[in-house]
């Protein structure tokens, strides 16, 4: 690695090339780049800059395979290997920063970090193109608190190719960064859509055509005889409350699975997981 003999103005780092691409080298968490990055950590923040963090190769290799803007990378000096091919597979090059394990977990919120963090655009789409698009099988997450439940439930939705993931505005953001380590990349691999009105969406999706029924760990259908080879969109509701009366009557029915154990309940992902396979099942039958 080859320093620069100056420092460059607008960055105030050194300047360092790295196999012909340009990086800079910081040292201060007063640094304007770590205060913005670590920013990022907050939901507000990453509202207003339409951006969120995605740390580990692992993950940022699968937003560069989806195409998603990873405008940063920041790094330690044994990830620059790591760095470098990330970026070379971007036609839109990331602005590179190598950094201190100290900096590093100054940005990061996890206890063992794996050495680089990617600033990457938000992935949404907008409510109006999904639910006029045409719906053939989605989930909402209605009210779902819990950052493991929310990213588990966004992996098993891409497992089960469904449509699109749909999260309501009471929901823990899907851009927390816990929710992202929990999806295990799958935020780049189908559409998400935030802040939707439960009632709002269930009326617009009923009109169209498309059931909706909420997973209930006490009443309901069996899920096992229901027909799911029809246009469906299943709703999950708070781990703790379930759905709220209103929600209940706006849904064409909730189904639920019977459980011989003496368990009282399976978690949202897991129930998800359940119905949503299931459902996969018949419409290969089909």
């Amino acid at each position: 690695m080859i320093r620069a003999t100056k420092k460059t103005a607008d960055l105030r780092g050194r300047e360092v090339a790295f196999q012909g691409l340009r990086t800079y080298r910081l040292a201060s968490r007063n640094h304007d780049v770590i205060k913005r990055v670590r920013r990022l950590r907050r939901r507000t923040y990453r509202d207003r800059e339409g951006r969120f963090l995605v740390e580990g190769p692992n993950l940022l290799n699968e937003a560069a395979s989806s195409g998603a803007n990873i405008r940063e990378l920041l790094y330690l000096p044994d990830r620059s290997f790591e760095a470098d091919l990330i970026r070379g597979r971007l036609t839109e090059k990331p602005q590179c920063f190598e950094i201190n394990a100290e900096l590093l977990g100054w940005i990061s919120d996890v206890v063992t970090s794996q050495g680089i963090v990617g600033v990457v655009d938000l992935l949404d789409r907008s409510y109006e193109d999904v639910v006029t698009g045409g719906l053939s099988m989605a989930i909402v997450a209605d009210q779902v608190r819990d950052p493991g439940n929310l990213g588990a439930l966004v992996r098993i939705a891409d497992a089960t190719a469904l449509d699109t993931f749909m999260v309501t505005a009471g929901s823990v953001d899907p851009y927390n960064s816990k929710v992202v380590r929990s999806a295990a990349g799958s935020h780049f691999h189908l559409p998400i859509v935030r802040n939707v009105d439960m009632l709002e969406v269930t009326s617009d999706l009923r009109a169209s055509g498309v059931r909706v029924l909420g997973l209930d760990s006490h009443s309901g259908s069996d899920y096992l005889g229901i027909d799911y080879t029809g246009p469906v969109v299943f709703v999950v509701g708070n781990e703790a409350f379930g759905f709220s009366e209103a929600d209940r009557a706006a849904m064409d029915g909730t189904v639920r699975i019977k459980m011989p154990g003496r368990a009282e309940s399976l978690n949202v992902a897991a129930a998800a997981a359940v119905v949503l396979f299931e459902a996969l099942r018949q419409r290969k039958a089909v």
